[in-house]
């Protein structure tokens, strides 16, 4: 069942712990040793992976967004889950492609990145799903789903896990938030998506790039990603740069990706996006 304490289910699921808070300080400081990293790189996918190899060891933790009573900007390089790993690695690379090492630009792009329009505006102003979060990133011009032109299928599902287990999910109780929830998933619906299912994984693996991110689709009812992560290619092998709830830390995978999602029983498939 380890695949349940990833992305989606498993940050909003279990009772959310409280962002292991340091100073501002600290992880401005960890942010100084990133961007460096970042700033060596010439593409936007290998300043994301430089920064993502940078954060290996660091301890998984689940429900880093989510012990606030008010919903704000959270930044946290101490504790990452899957989800927040990507997108805090993407946002230094962004910080570092404008040509800016500038602790501010990165928590705009961030914000960016993890909020609907860029505002935050209460919980149902962040960003729920995974395919929204790469809905929006695509509009932004930032990536590009290339899970149809490698051969993907569509994915006939529809994305209402929380609004339909919304009693896991206290939040859900405010009319508000309901309804913003209610209004993303009616968003992200409305967008076709593609996915290579499982089995075609490794038939469809030499079309994958370093510095792709890599979605799992889910196979639970309701729930369209399961887990995520960067592509790195070792020995001809694609390998998943990721927060690895089951190791409880930020790894490179030691299974070549087919062999990974064959381990994991949650996993129907893979989407993959495109940094550009």
């Amino acid at each position: 069942m380890k695949w349940l304490f990833c992305t989606l289910f498993c940050c909003f699921w279990a009772w959310p712990l409280a962002p292991r808070q340091g100073t501002a300080h600290t992880d401005e400081a960890i942010f100084a040793e990133k961007i460096k990293l970042a700033a060596a790189e010439k593409t936007l996918a290998g300043r994301a992976v430089a920064v993502g190899k940078s954060f290996v060891g660091t301890p998984y933790q689940s429900g880093v967004l989510d012990g606030l009573e008010t919903e704000e900007l959270v930044v946290n390089f101490r504790g990452l889950d899957c989800w927040t790993f990507v997108e805090n690695c993407l946002a230094i690379g962004l910080t570092a492609q404008a040509g800016r090492s500038d602790f501010e630009l990165f928590k705009t792009q961030l914000q960016q990145l993890r909020y609907w329009g860029g505002t935050v505006d209460g919980y149902g102003s962040r960003i729920h799903y995974f395919s929204g979060w790469a809905l929006q990133a695509e509009k932004l011009g930032l990536l590009r789903d290339v899970t149809q032109e490698m051969g993907g299928l569509p994915l006939r599902k529809q994305f209402n896990y929380m609004t339909t287990h919304a009693h896991h999910y206290p939040k859900l109780a405010d009319p508000k938030v309901r309804r913003d929830l209610e209004n993303a998933e009616q968003r992200i619906n409305a967008h076709p998506w593609f996915f290579i299912p499982k089995n075609k994984v490794s038939a469809a693996q030499h079309l994958i790039r370093d510095g792709d991110i890599i979605a799992t689709t889910s196979t639970k009812a309701g729930l369209d990603i399961s887990h995520q992560g960067f592509a790195v290619r070792q020995n001809g092998q694609v390998h998943l740069l990721h927060a690895s709830s089951e190791f409880g830390r930020v790894m490179l995978s030691k299974w070549p990706l087919p062999t990974y999602m064959g381990r994991n029983k949650g996993q129907s498939g893979i989407m993959v996006f495109r940094l550009n």
